[in-house]
C-alpha cells in the first residue's frame, strides 16, 4: 500500500471508506442506508440552540509551565529542528515529506516556514540565516512551471526543484495543501518582512479560490453546491501537466479543521476575483454528537462538532496551528449578516478540548478492557500515522485511526439530511493496528497540556526502557530528531521515518502554547485581519 503522507486523501468529505487505507466514493449516497432523522428541516432545528463553549475558568493557552516541563518542551522542538535541517534539500532548502522519500509535500514547507521564526527566537539560528533559507524556499516555489494551477500547488512537487514531482504517486493539486502551505508563507511575512513579505504575499494573492468553488466532475449535486472543490488532476500530466484538467467531485463541506482553515483563506483573499463567498465557512456542516465520556449524554458539557468521515485526532488540530481559536469564544452562524440557520454556536478551541478528552477516554477504555493494550492514560491520540509492515521487510504501512461520538439526535433533529448532517455512522473506536502517533498528543498541548506532556514523558520513557523501542526519541541535546512517527509496543515497532506534517506542526503547537508566537504573526497579517472582519469573528 502506497503511504500517504498528508490529510488530504483520507478526508474526503464528500465520500470515503476508511479501510486501513483509502477507496474514495463518488459521493455521499444514503440510497442505500435508512434515514436516520427526517429530511425534512423545522426552523429552527434545536441544533441552532446548541452553543459548545468552555466552563468557566477553563484554562487558556499560553499557558504557564515549571521550569522542568519548559525545558523537556524546548527538547522536544529542538529534535524537530534538527530534523528540518538536517533533512532540508541541500538546493531549495526545503523539507522532505519524510526520510525515506526525497519528494517535497507542500503542507509540510508550510509548516517549515512558520518554524523559522520559532528557531530565531530560540537562539538555533541567526534570523539573517533564516530570512536567506526562507527566500530561497519562496523563489523555488514562486517561480514553478509544471507544479501550480490556479495559483494552488500539488500535493507533492520535486525537493530540488520545485516543479511536479515525477517520482511522487500523486498528481493533484490540493486546496489543503497548499492552505497550509500559505499560511506559513503568511508566517514568515510578518516575521521577516522586507523581500520576503513581497514574495510570500504574491504567492498567497495568487491563490484563485473562486476557480475552486462550486465545481467538479461530475458536477456537485444540490447537498454539495457553493463549497471548495478538494483539488484538481491533470488530463495529460507527463505532456500537459498544468493544461485542461478536472476538478475532484468532493468537497470541503464539513467542519473539520482542514474545512475550516481552507475555506477561511479563500474568503479572506486580497482579490475578489478570487474570493469566495463569506457565509461559506458558516454554511459547512456541524454535525453535533454526544459522548458519556464527556458528562450525560444530550447535556451541554458532552456535545461536540465531528467530522463523520474521518475521527482522526489531527482533524481537530491542523487550523489550531494558525488560526488562534482560543482567543475567540463562541461564533454565532445565525447572526448577522449571514443568518445561517440549523449550526450550532461553537467555540472551536473548547471543541478541539473535548475532542482530545474523547480520545483519551477511550483509549483508557480499551486499557480496562485489556490490561495489556498499549492505549491508555498516557499512551493516546488515534490519528493518522505510520504503522507496522504488512510482512517482515517491507516498508511500514500506513493507517487513519480514529474515534467518534455518537450523533445527539435530540439536537439534530429536524435537520436536513446531507445538508445539515451525514448519514454515514462510523463505529465509535478504530484503534487501528495499535501503533501509536506521539505528535497526536503532543500537539494536544494546545487544549490538555497536563495530560500532553504526561503522554510525552512515556513515549520517552518507553524509548529509554526498551531497547527495541530505543529509536522512538533520538536526544535532540546531541542532534538527535526527537520522536518518530510512531511506534507499536506489542510489535516492538518503530517507524524509521520522522514526517514534515508530523514534526513541524507539533514543534509550532508547543511553541503557541507556550508563548503564541505563531498564532500573533498569522493574525497580524492583513489578509488573516481581513477574513476576521469579513466573519464578523473577534479576540477576545
Amino acid at each position: 500500500m502506497k503511504a500517504i503522507t498528508t490529510a488530504f486523501l483520507f478526508t474526503l468529505s464528500a465520500g470515503l471508506t476508511l479501510t486501513g487505507g483509502c477507496s474514495a466514493a463518488r459521493a455521499e449516497d444514503p440510497a442505500a442506508h435508512a434515514p436516520p432523522l427526517s429530511s425534512t428541516t423545522v426552523h429552527p432545528s434545536p441544533a441552532a440552540a446548541v452553543t459548545i463553549a468552555s466552563p468557566a475558568n477553563t484554562p487558556r493557552p499560553p499557558f504557564t509551565f515549571s521550569p522542568e516541563d519548559d525545558a523537556f518542551l524546548t527538547l522536544i522542538q529542538r529534535g524537530g529542528w534538527n530534523w528540518a535541517m538536517h533533512a532540508a534539500n541541500a538546493t531549495s532548502g526545503m523539507v522532505p515529506d519524510r526520510d525515506s522519500k526525497p519528494y517535497i509535500s507542500i503542507a509540510g514547507v508550510g509548516f517549515q516556514l512558520a518554524a523559522f521564526p520559532i528557531a530565531v527566537e530560540r537562539g538555533w539560528i541567526s534570523r539573517a540565516d533564516a530570512q536567506q533559507r526562507v527566500d530561497t524556499i519562496l523563489r523555488t516555489l514562486a517561480h514553478t512551471k509544471t507544479s501550480r494551477k490556479f495559483g494552488m500547488y500539488q500535493h507533492f512537487v520535486d525537493g530540488e526543484t520545485g516543479e511536479l514531482s515525477t517520482i511522487a504517486y500523486e498528481d493533484v493539486v490540493s486546496t489543503i495543501d497548499s492552505a497550509l502551505f500559505f499560511s506559513g508563507c503568511i508566517v514568515a511575512s510578518s516575521y521577516f518582512g522586507g523581500d520576503t513579505a513581497t514574495l510570500a504575499d504574491a504567492i498567497v494573492a495568487d491563490a484563485d479560490w473562486s476557480a475552486f468553488y462550486d465545481v467538479g466532475t461530475p458536477a456537485p449535486r444540490d447537498f454539495e453546491r457553493g463549497f471548495l472543490s478538494l483539488g484538481w488532476k491533470p488530463i495529460d500530466l507527463q505532456n500537459d501537466p498544468t493544461g485542461p484538467g478536472t476538478f475532484l467531485p468532493y468537497y470541503w463541506h464539513d467542519s473539520g479543521c482542514e474545512h475550516r482553515l481552507a475555506t477561511f483563506l479563500a474568503v479572506a483573499a486580497p482579490d475578489p476575483a478570487k474570493r469566495i463567498p463569506t457565509d461559506t465557512y458558516y454554511r459547512l456542516r456541524r454535525q453535533i454528537g454526544t459522548d458519556a465520556a464527556l458528562g450525560a449524554k444530550g447535556s451541554d458539557e458532552s456535545r461536540l462538532i465531528y467530522f463523520p468521515w474521518s475521527g482522526a485526532l489531527f482533524t481537530n488540530q491542523f487550523s489550531h496551528i494558525f488560526i488562534n481559536y482560543s482567543a475567540m469564544g463562541p461564533d454565532n452562524p445565525s447572526a448577522a449578516p449571514f443568518h445561517i440557520p440549523d449550526r450550532a454556536r461553537v467555540d472551536w478551541w473548547e471543541n478541539a478540548r473535548r475532542t482530545t478528552n474523547l480520545h483519551r477516554a477511550r483509549a483508557i477504555a480499551l486499557h480496562k478492557k485489556d490490561k495489556a493494550s498499549p492505549f491508555g492514560p498516557d499512551a493516546w491520540g488515534f490519528t493518522a500515522s505510520d504503522r507496522t509492515p504488512d510482512q517482515p521487510g517491507a516498508a511500514s504501512g500506513y493507517q487513519v485511526a480514529g474515534c467518534y461520538p455518537e450523533l445527539d439526535e435530540a439536537a439534530m433533529s429536524g435537520s436536513r439530511l446531507l445538508y445539515d448532517l451525514s448519514w454515514y455512522r462510523p463505529k465509535p473506536t478504530d484503534p487501528g493496528d495499535s501503533s501509536i502517533a506521539p505528535y497526536a498528543a503532543g500537539m494536544s498541548i494546545l487544549f490538555e497540556p497536563t495530560a500532553s506532556l504526561s503522554a510525552l514523558r512515556h513515549y520517552k520513557h518507553l524509548a529509554q526502557t526498551y531497547p527495541a523501542l530505543a529509536k522512538l526519541w533520538q536526544d535532540p541535546s546531541t542532534g538527535g530528531h526527537g520522536f518518530a512517527d510512531a511506534y507499536n509496543a506489542p510489535a516492538q515497532w518503530v517507524t524509521p521515518d520522522h514526517l514534515a506534517i508530523d514534526q513541524l506542526p507539533m514543534m509550532i503547537a508547543i511553541e503557541n502554547a507556550r508563548t503564541g508566537l505563531v498564532w500573533r504573526l498569522f493574525h497580524q497579517h492583513p489578509v488573516v485581519k481581513a477574513g476576521m472582519e469579513r466573519l464578523r469573528l473577534e479576540s477576545r
